[in-house]
This record gives structure tokens, C-alpha cells and sequence, in this order.
């Protein structure tokens, strides 16, 4: 057999692959420099039968004249590279051995690795051990080896190649690169540094070093040193399309991804092929990345519709970038796919975090399903995203797996305070997961120390640490816990008065202790200060609708809907005001058996239907009463409508109603009420009803109506602590007056996001003139009661709850002419807040009292509904 002549390689084939990314095609001269047979090289004399005969490979017996034709013809041009590649194959299936068999094996694998089938040359590498090869044949090897990431065969081949030319080059070269991908910087390191000694002059051999500098400077994260490097390379070699591709590429890892692929661009204009179709739409990922992270940027400094343009446009180019993917990898290299594959997740994962933060939490939701349909590993940045749109669009059941499969797919390198942990401590707190929260909030805690642990200098404060320490504050107020909620941003805003989130945090705290005039005094210094906080100003606009300012909680509305857009927090709260000003129905009914002193059997039902707040302060409502009472002296059916007025603003409340009921002798009639919110601590109120509700059945069955008079006054510690003054009087039309007062004090003792215990301590009393009733008409009674009430958190999902309460009491009751005796009351409720949407509540009441010496017991179910309507 004829010596083999072993060709230098090409420094195209000694540049670090990018993962998938494929080589650009070169003529055949030059990717098969890594070492032809002679035949290839310096073919000998071929016959025309022999190349015909090699034409139809299928039909020929090998032979070396057929080989060498084999050779001639794909190196000309004449045949492809898939086509000799595959007359080979055949001829390796055929029982040839010996040294026929190891040139037709090594001519396979270049002819492999120089056609981009690096797969192909690494599959005949491994059934042909490297050690069996012609020498030429261990460059390519060596690439595609190195292209296929199959590090153990790259590194046998380069250790045969080594032995074989232990002088030469070409192998050491091949050898740094192979110590790179191992992660043996130091030996990489070391081969180039005895490669530079003495430096080369040949121009091959200087770029191959460059290039190598540059791996390993990209390799140590020296992105200006690798940039320098591929720049002196590119300079040296102006044709190299491969070199200006690595300058792009770290650029973008530098930082400049927009510039690196607008100057692909502009390369791939002017000199077509430059760049691969992958290469190029990898850049453009990375620069619709980065330009969406400056388009969020520019988003919260600008206000109006400006602040959403450039995430509009980062959406259109995605949406163009996915259709270039799309159809760009249906032409690609099966080779390739998974290179595709990936850069399409990219991009979606890019969009779906863009259409998260563009405020179309819906659109995400939808492409992160059609993302899982496809069984795509989504990285954890899209999770985080994904589980920020399920939160927004209230399912948090669902954002829980999703935040902890971000967690569980960054693990021990995701940092605290990481978004996902913060978004997971609150879907735990919307769907009741509250130890969980507590649980994950404390390990926050843990490791975001006040101060950075490396940093500069020493005691550098920790930026993280304060909003850390703000969102103790705000999940104590979340969990219903606003007495410690109180104590934290106290501390807070003592220390860091200027934060804008503490503050806010402080008035949010006073607004849910029910002291709405301190939290609005709050939020307006807060306005003063952070005019353009989002948090801040939201929280403003709940609070002036808890003061009843409606207009301007309407003007700050439109004001935050016209700043903010795009934003979902806005969204949600214009929802809460448009049901809080809204049209609405309000349903009380109830049902007893029992209590034969006042009736035997009685229902009532109390409705009303408020329209839409007029002018911000107006509403018309109609409200109906109808109710059915059985006694021993005869059965009341008693049905009332009426016609209102309604006037809210600030302070003040004022009603008017005209109404008329279906019988007794004040069924034409009037009623009012007038509160008066007198501060923080003082609610005052009068009311006047001219066919009073409160008139026993009895009464009602003997044609009997009475005018009610009322008035009140509340003191109000906080949301835990009240007390109450009541009185009230009834001008029976028979003569009768009764006159009673009531007072209360109510305190909540324990109150957790699951369980609340609070108690009421009331005592009453109340006398009428000595008439000769048909109803129950003591001439003075009074009593004392105590009870505890006990409430339940049994399901939470997002805004909606659902609760049991049951309610013991006791107490004496002592009626003139019959003395004392003990009084019971159990009352057991279920109670469902589903959002602004509807409140309802409903359940049974068990008590038993004494009338005239008589003790009665009665049963009763009751239903309170209320719900805004479209």
C-alpha cells in the first residue's frame, strides 16, 4: 500500500464549536485537509470502466482502483459527499480486511466529519478504534468528536494522534481545545504557552493560537481578553466568517447583545453565509432578551401609554423571531434539532416573561400550556414568570407547583431573596398553606442578612435585607395579624422614614384597624413624597373608598389607569371600586319556630336593590320587606316597599325612604337615618323608621303599627376592640311606648390566619307604659349576656374564603313581676366571601329565654346574601 501523506489542519476545524451550531459549507479542498489518502491527494491513473463501475456502487466489489475514484470524484465534485460516504458504508459491510479496511474506514470518517455528519464519523469512530486509523483521519475525528461532545472519544484519538506525531502542532491543539471542554485549564494553559515559544510565523498557526487565547479567556470569563483575540484573528484572517461569528457571539455574552446581532446582521447582508441560519437566530434571542429587559426598564420610569411601546415592540419581533425558528428548522440538519428545539424554548420563555410583564397574565397562561403539551423543559425563569400570571389571574393553587418546580430547577443556585421564593410565599398565603409560608418567609430571613457578607468594605447594608424586613410587615397584615403588623412598620418607618414601602405598609396597617382617617393622612404625606409609587397609590385609592371619598378615589383611579396601563394591580383594584360603587343586592332573611310569647312560627325577608353611585355620592334604591307571622291571636302577613335616597360623602351618611306597606295604620310612611363618622375612634348615629321592622307579630295581627326611634354611638379601639351605646323607642299606635338601651363591648382575643376567638359582653334594658297589650309588653326587663365566638378558616383561594363560626352565649334575664331566670343562645353560620363578587352567609340559631315567667325555646335558620350586579 502507498504511504499516506498526513495534511495540516485547517484552523477552521480548531475553533471551540458552539453547542449545534453547524459549520458553514467550504469547498471540499479544504475540509478534507485534515489528511486524504493518496488516492485523494495524488490519485493515480483511473480507467473510465473503473469510475463508471464505482458509479453504481451497489454493484462493484471492492477494490482499490474503484476506491481511489471513489476518492477523485467526490473531491472534484462529481459526486456528494453523502453518496461516497455511502459507497464506503457499503463496502465496510462487505468482507474486506486488513489495511483495505482501515483507509476505507478512515476516508468514511473524514469524508463524514468534512460533509457536517459529525455523528455519523463519531458512530464509525467508535466501532474502529482511533488506534486503527490512518493518522490523517484523526483530525476529523477529533472535531467531531469535539462537535458531538463526546469528550472520552476525543480524548483517545488525540492520544493516538499524540503518540503517533508527538512534535507536531496539529495534535497539541487539538489536545488544549479537548483540555478546555474537560475543564483542565491549567494543561490548556500550559500546551499554549509551550505552543507560543518560539512564536509562530506562519499566518495558520498564529490564528490557531488566537483563537485558543481566546477560549481560554472566554473559558475564565475574560470577555475583553477572548474579544481581543478573535479580533487579532479576524484581522490576520478577513475571510474567516467563523471568527467575526465568536466576536458576535461573546459580545453578546459581554453584554451587548443588540449590538453583537445587528452587526450578524449587517455581515450576513454583505457576505451571505456568514452566518449559519441557527447562529444568526441564536444572537437574536439573545438580543430580544436583552431588549426586553430594557424595555421593563424604561416600562417603570415612564407613565401613560409610552411606557408600554417598546414591550409591544419586543412582542412583535418575538412573535416574528418564533416564525423564523419555525421555519428555518424544517430545513435544517436532523443533526441540529435539538439545537433548534432549545433556541425555540428560549424564545418562548422570553415571550412568556414579556407578556406577564406587558400585563396579559391570560396570554401567558395559554403559551406556558401549549409549552407543557409538549413535554418542553421550561426553564426556571419561565416558571417564575408562569406562576406570576397563575397568581395574577387568581389561581395560585396552580402557581404553588409552578414556583416550586422554579425552585427545584435552580436549586441550590438560586439565591435568596430570589423572585420565586417571594412569589411562593404568597401563593402559599392565597391558597391557606400559612405555616408553609411562615416556614419559607423565616428561611428568607435567615439568609438575607442586614449587612452583605462580600462586599468592598465591611457593613455595606444589604439592599435585600429591607424588603425582606418589609414583607414580615406585610404578610402579618395578609394573615389577618395587623396588631403585629403595626409593631413591625412602626420599627421600620422609625428607622428608614423616606422608604416608600414601609410607609405604605403603616398606612395599609391603620386602613385594616379600621382607623381610615390616620390612613389617609398617611398616604397623603406618602403622595407628597413618592408621587408616582404604584403600591403607594393604590393603597390610596382603597383607602379614600373606605373614607367614602368617592370622587376623588375616582380621580385617583382614572389617574392610575391612564399612568399604568398595562398594570394587573390596577386592573384588580378598579374591579374592587367598580364593585364597591356599583349597582348591588343586598338579601336578609330568617325563619324561627318556638317562641310562642312573640310568635309561633315567623319569616322575613328584607331586601334592597341600590343603584350606581350618581355623582359620586347619590344612589336610588328600592327596598322590600315581606314576613309572615303565626301566633295564638292570629297570623300577620305584612308586606312593605319603598322608594329611597341615599347621600354618602366622607363622614356622612344620609338616607330617606318613602314606603308603603300592604296594612296597618301606618302604611303610608317615612324612615331616615343619618350617621356621622366623627374621627378615627367615634361613629354616631339616628334613625327614624315610621313603620317600625322591630313591631311583634302579635302586635301586627291586632292591627297595631308603631314609629321607631333610634340612636347610637360607637367607640372603636381598633378592629379588636369596640364598645357600643344604644337606644332605641317604639310609639305603639295603641298608646304603648317602650323604651330600651343596649350596651356592648366586643373584643377579639386571638386572631391567626386560621382561627379567630372573639367575645361580646352585653347588658340591656328596657320599660313601656302599663297598657293592656295583645303582645308581649313587660313594664321593665333587662339582661346580661356574655358570649364567645368562634371563627374557622376551612378553604382559601386567592380572594375567596369560606369560614365557620359558631357562637355560644349565656347570660340572666330579669322581667318585673317574675324575676330572673337563665337565657342561652347557639348560633352556628357558614360564611363564603368569593372576592368582590358575593358575600354569604347562612346557618342555624338555637336559643332559649323566658317570657313571663314561661321558658320558650326557639329554632331558626337565617340568609344574609350580598353581590354587585353587572
Amino acid at each position: 500500500m502507498a504511504a499516506r501523506a498526513s495534511a495540516p489542519a485547517g484552523p477552521m476545524f480548531l475553533r471551540l464549536a458552539r453547542t449545534a451550531q453547524k459549520l458553514p459549507s467550504l469547498p471540499l479542498a479544504c475540509t478534507l485537509a485534515f489528511g486524504a489518502p493518496v488516492a485523494l491527494a495524488q490519485p493515480s491513473p483511473v480507467q473510465p470502466a473503473a469510475i463508471d463501475s464505482a458509479r453504481s456502487p451497489n454493484d462493484a466489489a471492492y477494490d482499490a482502483r474503484r476506491h481511489d475514484a471513489l476518492i477523485v470524484e467526490r473531491r472534484e465534485g462529481r459526486i456528494t459527499g453523502a453518496d461516497a460516504l455511502r459507497q464506503l458504508k457499503a463496502w465496510l459491510a462487505s468482507p474486506i480486511d486488513g489495511d483495505a479496511r482501515w483507509r476505507v474506514a478512515s476516508d468514511a470518517i473524514a469524508i463524514a466529519s468534512a460533509d457536517g455528519q459529525y455523528a455519523e464519523a463519531v458512530a464509525l469512530g467508535r466501532e474502529f478504534a482511533p488506534s486503527t486509523l490512518q493518522t490523517y483521519a484523526l483530525g476529523p475525528l477529533a472535531v467531531a468528536a469535539r462537535r458531538t461532545h463526546d469528550t472520552r472519544l476525543q480524548g483517545e484519538t488525540i492520544a493516538v494522534w499524540r503518540a503517533r506525531q508527538p512534535e507536531a502542532r496539529e495534535p497539541r491543539v487539538h489536545e488544549a481545545w479537548w483540555r478546555i471542554e474537560s475543564g483542565d485549564l491549567a494543561g490548556a494553559q500550559a500546551l499554549y504557552d509551550t505552543l507560543s515559544q518560539p512564536a509562530p510565523t506562519r499566518i495558520d498557526d498564529r490564528v490557531a493560537l488566537l483563537e485558543l487565547r481566546g477560549a481560554l479567556a472566554r473559558a475564565r470569563k475574560d470577555t475583553l481578553q477572548a474579544l481581543g483575540a478573535y479580533a487579532e484573528a479576524g484581522a490576520l484572517r478577513p475571510g474567516r466568517p467563523d471568527l467575526r461569528r465568536e466576536a458576535d457571539f461573546l459580545l453578546a455574552d459581554s453584554g451587548a447583545a443588540s449590538s453583537a446581532f445587528e452587526s450578524a446582521e449587517a455581515a450576513q447582508r454583505a457576505s451571505p453565509g456568514s452566518f449559519s441560519p441557527l447562529a444568526l437566530s441564536t444572537l437574536q434571542q439573545e438580543a430580544l432578551a436583552q431588549r426586553l429587559r430594557w424595555a421593563i426598564q424604561a416600562r417603570d420610569q415612564r407613565l401613560g401609554t409610552e411606557r408600554v411601546v417598546a414591550l409591544d415592540r419586543v412582542l412583535a419581533e418575538q412573535e416574528a423571531a418564533l416564525a423564523r425558528v419555525d421555519a428555518e428548522a424544517l430545513q435544517a440538519d436532523s443533526a441540529d434539532a435539538d439545537a433548534w428545539r432549545n433556541l425555540r424554548v428560549k424564545l418562548q420563555s422570553d415571550r412568556l416573561l414579556a407578556l406577564v410583564e406587558r400585563g396579559r397574565p391570560a396570554e401567558a397562561i395559554a403559551l406556558y400550556d401549549a409549552m407543557r403539551a409538549t413535554d418542553t423543559d421550561i426553564p426556571a425563569y419561565a416558571l417564575v414568570a408562569a406562576g406570576r400570571a397563575l397568581a395574577q389571574e387568581r389561581r395560585s393553587i396552580e402557581a404553588v407547583p409552578v414556583y416550586e418546580a422554579a425552585i427545584a430547577w435552580r436549586g441550590a443556585e438560586l439565591p435568596m431573596p430570589d423572585q420565586a421564593y417571594l412569589g411562593l410565599v404568597y401563593a402559599y398565603l392565597d391558597v391557606g398553606r400559612f405555616a408553609d409560608a411562615d416556614a419559607l418567609l423565616q428561611r428568607i430571613e435567615a439568609a438575607t442578612p442586614a449587612q452583605l457578607r462580600l462586599a468592598p468594605e465591611p457593613g455595606r447594608p444589604n439592599g435585600e435585607y429591607t424588603d425582606v424586613s418589609g414583607l414580615r410587615g406585610m404578610v402579618q397584615l395578609y394573615t389577618d395579624r395587623p396588631a403585629l403588623a403595626q409593631r413591625s412598620f412602626s420599627v421600620l418607618t422609625r428607622e428608614a422614614p423616606m422608604n416608600a414601602g414601609f410607609a405604605h405598609g403603616a398606612a395599609l396597617t391603620e386602613r385594616l384597624r379600621e382607623h381610615p382617617e390616620a390612613s389617609l393622612a398617611r398616604y397623603e404625606a406618602l403622595a407628597a413624597d413618592s408621587p408616582y409609587d404604584t403600591d403607594a397609590r393604590v393603597g390610596h385609592v382603597e383607602a379614600l373608598l373606605d373614607a367614602s371619598e368617592f370622587a376623588e378615589a375616582r380621580r385617583r383611579a382614572e389617574s392610575l389607569a391612564a399612568d399604568v396601563p398595562d398594570s394587573v394591580q390596577v386592573r384588580e383594584m378598579e374591579r374592587k371600586r367598580r364593585a364597591l360603587v356599583g349597582p348591588r343586592l343586598d338579601v336578609d332573611a330568617e325563619a324561627s319556630s318556638g317562641g310562642a310569647a312573640i310568635a309561633n312560627h315567623e319569616w322575613r325577608i328584607d331586601s334592597r336593590l341600590s343603584s350606581g353611585l350618581i355623582d359620586d355620592r347619590w344612589r336610588v334604591f328600592y327596598e322590600q320587606t315581606l314576613g309572615r307571622g303565626s301566633t295564638d291571636i292570629g297570623n300577620a302577613n305584612w308586606a312593605r316597599g319603598g322608594l329611597g335616597l341615599s347621600w354618602e360623602q366622607g363622614r356622612w351618611l344620609a338616607e330617606g325612604i318613602v314606603q308603603h306597606a300592604n296594612s296597618g295604620p301606618y302604611r303610608n310612611s317615612v324612615a331616615g337615618r343619618l350617621d356621622y363618622r366623627a374621627g378615627d375612634a367615634w361613629r354616631l348615629s339616628a334613625t327614624y323608621d315610621g313603620d317600625s321592622r322591630e313591631l311583634p307579630w302579635k302586635a301586627r295581627a291586632a292591627g297595631i303599627g308603631a314609629h321607631e326611634f333610634g340612636a347610637g354611638a360607637g367607640y372603636v379601639v381598633d378592629e379588636s376592640r369596640r364598645f357600643d351605646l344604644k337606644w332605641q323607642q317604639l310609639d305603639f299606635s295603641d298608646g304603648n311606648r317602650r323604651e330600651g338601651i343596649d350596651i356592648g363591648w366586643r373584643e377579639r382575643w386571638i386572631s391567626t390566619p386560621a382561627f379567630q376567638l372573639e367575645t361580646r359582653l352585653g347588658a340591656d334594658a328596657s320599660r313601656g307604659r302599663a297598657v293592656d297589650a295583645p303582645y308581649f309588653n313587660p313594664s321593665s326587663d333587662s339582661s346580661v349576656q356574655f358570649s364567645v365566638r368562634a371563627q374557622w378558616l376551612n378553604w382559601k383561594r386567592d380572594d375567596r374564603q369560606f369560614f365557620q363560626v359558631l357562637e355560644l352565649g349565656g347570660g340572666s334575664y330579669r322581667q318585673a313581676g317574675f324575676g330572673s331566670g337563665p337565657m342561652w343562645s347557639l348560633r352556628y353560620e357558614h360564611r363564603w366571601n368569593l372576592g368582590p363578587k358575593l358575600k354569604l352567609r347562612y346557618g342555624l340559631v338555637f336559643s332559649g329565654h323566658p317570657y313571663d315567667g314561661v321558658r320558650e325555646r326557639q329554632r331558626g335558620v337565617f340568609l344574609n346574601l350580598s353581590t354587585p350586579l353587572p
